[in-house]
């Protein structure tokens, strides 16, 4: 089939939100994000294109001390096979030699003037309880017997006891040269130079040198570790449209979000140390690492050391739901920091069941709920449970070993977290709304239309094709068009509440319409209307209907609503190209191919 014989001859007029990455003159959008009836700008969020600096380490061996990476003068790496605060035997042990000296090894790295590194590290006693940390002219004393760390210098510092003896210590200092160093010197309770004790020493393990502020440690092994990811941006003006940009794909242009009003019923959805949240067996440790917004404000959910038992994290959120007949969605940004699995459910729910997810394979391993990739291995994952209590949800965040909930902790491993959100009365999780003043949080609607006069059409038989990502079109049959103004509406909307890809759409004339079914993975549909014929052509799916004359007093395209500027596709739309012309059978084929 030749390229002339496919394709309409007739130019359409086109809305190509996907690649222009802005709106149309001609479009009218608008969303009224005002406070306090409505979130304020920086609540309401989208996938940019930008990238931020999601993790670091300037390291290149973190585990293993005998790398001639680090440095050592009088020092012995006796072993790098010593159990470890993950649980590994992976920890380095550094036994003094006799010299009458200071006992020392350091890491060299590149520093800029003004920036400030976050150190941490792992140490734990062996014969020797003390020793001295040097950063850009600073130093911190860190004494393993009393717990402390005595600053001298340091922009902060800090020592945290976790189990099997192991500390963890940080130290923060803003460069004020390029030549970085992190050094250790040695102390035996009362000096750094003394002749040494081939028997006496300390274990290490686990060194993390950021700018990212982060206190969590990506292990390398012969390079240092830089990770960018895609930023969730708030947009920066109310009512700002937002085109978004897929996380997962390196930045794959999806198109115009558009979605119907929704609410956050979480007071606190990025501080996980309020008193909303109670954490079981485990500790939240805030500002631990940078969340998908590109701030240093995801928390770290750490296991304690108990045996045999659950280690989790509590969200207590008053609802309001009805008993057995509100739905909703409960989602939550997360990342693997030592455990891989989380098992999410709310124990007052009705159905379904809890959901594990397996944040290394990005796949849910039990359960109903979904999990979408956000780059550098930040997911987020939802659940879909129905009410079975009318005052409060109940959401439990359980970490997971890899063969259960209940096992013995080791205190080092967790799960990073953040942005947790809660909707009552969808069947999805919409974009994220952060909700953090103490009470629930509200976006209200995008809308979005065109006059047809701008376009030089307002009536006549027509043929509409419209692209979005598979997947669009979640919520209450969320509308893909429509063509108002007259006595007779032509429109498409999703027929199912369901969030599978792009099956099922429905085409109406007037009060009347047809159904139209697609294969799973397609994202295009192809629509004409003419005086006694309708017709919709949707992938392999091929549907046609009978109908009266054709509307000639059209006066608005809506784009991803209905009629009354209700029922958003709650997705995003790619493109919209309007003919003014009923194309054949064979150029709708050929449209949507």
């Amino acid at each position: 089939m030749s390229y002339s014989n496919s394709f309409p001859a007739v130019r359409p007029t086109t809305f190509d939100f996907a690649n222009s990455g802005k709106l149309d003159s001609r479009i009218s959008f608008s969303r009224a994000d005002t406070p306090p009836t409505y979130a304020a700008p920086s609540a309401v969020h989208y996938w940019s294109n930008e990238k931020h600096l999601s993790s670091e380490n300037l390291v290149r061996y973190s585990n293993d001390l005998s790398n001639g990476d680090w440095t050592k003068a009088r020092l012995t790496v006796a072993s790098t096979n010593n159990s470890a605060p993950d649980g590994t035997t992976t920890a380095s042990s550094l036994l003094e030699e006799t010299d009458n000296s200071t006992h020392t090894f350091y890491e060299d790295y590149t520093s800029v003037v003004g920036v400030s590194y976050t150190h941490v590290w792992y140490a734990k006693a062996n014969g020797r309880t003390k020793f001295v940390a040097y950063a850009q002219g600073s130093s911190c004393v860190y004494d393993l017997t009393a717990a402390t760390a005595t600053n001298s210098g340091m922009d902060a510092v800090s020592i945290t006891a976790l189990g099997s003896s192991w500390f963890k210590c940080v130290a923060t200092k803003t460069a004020t040269t390029t030549s970085g160093r992190l050094q250790f010197e040695f102390n035996n309770g009362s000096s750094q130079s003394y002749a040494g004790d081939v028997t006496k020493g300390l274990l290490f393990w686990g060194f993390n040198i950021s700018s990212t502020g982060q206190t969590v440690t990506n292990s390398v092994a012969g390079s240092i570790h830089r990770e960018f990811a895609s930023t969730l941006k708030s947009v920066a003006n109310a009512g700002d449209p937002r085109f978004e940009y897929d996380p997962a794909s390196d930045g794959q242009s999806e198109g115009l979000l558009i979605e119907s009003q929704a609410t956050n019923k979480a007071t606190y959805s990025e501080d996980f140390t309020n008193a909303v949240y109670n954490n079981y067996r485990s500790t939240i440790e805030s500002a631990s690492a940078v969340a998908p917004d590109g701030t240093l404000t995801a928390s770290f959910l750490r296991e304690d050391a108990t045996a045999s038992n659950n280690h989790f994290l509590n969200a207590v959120t008053a609802t309001g739901l009805s008993v057995g007949t509100t739905q909703y969605a409960v989602s939550v940004f997360v990342k693997a920091a030592g455990r891989s699995r989380i098992q999410i459910y709310d124990n007052n729910q009705n159905t379904p069941g809890s959901t594990t997810f397996d944040l290394s394979s990005g796949t849910v391993v039990t359960g109903d709920g979904s999990i979408k990739s956000c780059g550098n291995g930040w997911y987020r994952c939802t659940i879909i449970p129905t009410a079975n209590y009318s005052a409060t949800s109940s959401v439990y965040m359980f970490l997971d070993n890899g063969s259960g909930t209940s096992y013995t902790g080791n205190s080092y491993s967790g799960i990073l977290v953040w942005g947790y959100q809660l909707e009552t009365g969808v069947s999805a999780s919409s974009s994220y709304i952060s909700s953090n003043s103490g009470s629930s949080t509200t976006r209200s609607a995008d809308s979005c239309s065109v006059a047809t006069a701008d376009f030089g059409y307002t009536g006549g038989p027509v043929s509409i094709v419209i692209e979005t990502p598979a997947g669009a079109g979640e919520g209450y049959i969320p509308y893909l068009f429509t063509l108002s103004g007259g006595d007779q509406n032509f429109y498409a909307f999703k027929n199912t509440t369901t969030a599978s890809a792009s099956d099922d759409w429905r085409y109406q004339v007037g009060g009347t319409g047809t159904t139209v079914s697609g294969s799973a993975g397609s994202d295009k549909i192809a629509i004409r209307w003419d005086t006694g014929d309708v017709k919709a052509q949707f992938s392999t799916g091929v549907s046609s209907t009978n109908s009266g004359a054709v509307e000639t007093a059209f006066t608005d395209l809506k784009i991803g609503m209905s009629p009354a500027n209700l029922y958003q596709l709650n997705g995003n739309f790619k493109r919209l190209s309007l003919y003014s012309v009923a194309l054949s059978d064979t150029e709708l084929a050929t449209l949507v191919d």
